[in-house]
């Protein structure tokens, strides 16, 4: 439920009732009960609308159904209040039912929509001869052709809905196999690192003064060190210092429109109703030549953090700002999820650390590592609730940079 769809179910529902006070005219009969209940009804859903809750995506689609369902009983009520069983206020039900065909399908909007009618026409038929009687056929047809309309809303929004879970399990899964991948070369090249490292040193002793049972240790720890590193670089190949097995590329690249892209996806893959996505370009960088997949995984691995920590508190706010900044372009992600926790702010770019519940704990060491390919950066602000990330990319090509503690190499440029 958001706020267009309550504004959609509310002016349907005073359109119901003033066909029904229409029609009731010259009848002994008053639709200020059925007003009052379409009004507690409405109140309802904009406290649904307006709040958030429920905060699970699941919960929401569940809620916009019963408060479909109903506006659906209500609009039976008000036929059956005013007597009007073939008339226009039957034409109430189109909405909902709509609404519940584009959540769950062509079959259960065409089912809501011909509940009505099909209702109406039992009552009738219960009651026997009369002239009454004479609508049931007519209530067939009627609710026959209301069931047209959601069935073929349900019937095109499938597809649509497919694709759109398809890109948006998409965009997850290669944001998940960057940062896993990374990860997992980072690791392994570590493990190679020290491997030769242990190599050198065995190597170093062995050709020092020892005793008898020395050497054969040495050999075994040298054996074992081998067979370490050999395995350790079949399974990484020849990789580049940052471990990296796709190098960084220099293509030109148009940072405004990667950002508005890397936003369209993220709200498509992690963006529930009730939490709203701004871009604003304060001062757009020039075109550069940069790699586009590691700014393109970093932004969105940022975006995910974001949207899901104003998920997870049944709404918020997320705004991605652009900005020229001397040699350097800045994208910088703010929301208002809640913040971190004090526990995580020390560790928030260590491996599995994650201040979401869920969370894998890669985003934003694995973010880090993609800008720092590129010779950019990636720093963190959480303070009252709000989280700040600022994406450094900087506009002019520059060597990667490697934090000391990440490897043992010497003669690379290193930033603390």
């Amino acid at each position: 439920m958001n706020p267009g769809l309550w504004a959609l179910r509310a002016a349907n529902l005073a359109l119901a009732l003033a066909a029904a006070w229409l029609g009731a005219r010259g009848k002994t009969v008053s639709v200020v009960l059925p007003a009052a209940a379409a009004a507690v009804l409405a109140a309802a859903g904009a406290a649904a609308a307006w709040s958030g809750r429920p905060a699970d995506p699941k919960a929401r689609r569940w809620a916009l159904a019963a408060f479909c369902g109903a506006d659906v009983l209500l609009v039976m009520w008000l036929a059956q209040w005013t007597r009007q069983f073939a008339g226009v206020v039957d034409l109430g039900v189109l909405v909902p039912a709509t609404l519940i065909a584009m959540e769950f399908g062509a079959l259960a909007g065409a089912a809501a929509a011909a509940v009505p009618a099909a209702f109406t026409a039992a009552i009738l038929h219960s009651l026997g001869g009369g002239a009454d009687a004479a609508l049931v056929p007519t209530l067939a047809l009627r609710g026959a052709l209301l069931a047209l309309a959601p069935a073929a809303a349900g019937a095109a929004l499938g597809p649509a809905r497919a694709s759109a879970a398809a890109a948006a399990r998409g965009t997850l899964a290669r944001l998940r196999s960057a940062q896993v991948g990374e990860y997992l070369s980072f690791a392994l090249f570590q493990l190679r690192d020290y491997a030769i490292t242990v190599t050198s040193l065995a190597e170093a002793i062995s050709i020092a003064p020892a005793d008898a049972k020395a050497p054969e240790r040495l050999e075994r720890l040298r054996k074992a060190a081998g067979e370490l590193s050999h395995k350790l670089a079949k399974t990484l190949g020849d990789q580049s210092a940052l471990t990296t097995a796709r190098p960084p590329s220099t293509a030109p690249l148009d940072l405004v429109e990667l950002v508005r892209a890397c936003v369209d996806d993220a709200r498509a893959a992690f963006a529930p109703d009730g939490v709203g996505v701004s871009v604003l370009v304060q001062s757009a960088p020039p075109p550069i030549g940069s790699d586009r997949r590691s700014i393109e995984l970093a932004l969105l691995a940022v975006l995910q953090n974001s949207l899901e920590a104003c998920a997870q508190r049944g709404g918020g706010a997320v705004t991605v700002l652009l900005r020229r900044e001397g040699t350097n372009a800045e994208i910088e992600v703010s929301d208002d999820g809640g913040g971190m926790p004090e526990t995580v702010k020390a560790s928030v770019f260590e491996p599995f650390v994650s201040a979401r519940r869920g969370g894998l704990g890669l985003g934003l060491s694995m973010s880090r590592r993609f800008l720092e390919r590129i010779g950019g950066g990636l720093r963190v602000k959480s303070k009252a609730g709000y989280t700040a990330v600022l994406l450094i990319v900087p506009l002019e090509r520059e060597l990667p940079k490697i934090r000391l503690e990440d490897s043992t190499w010497a003669g690379r440029r290193a930033e603390r």
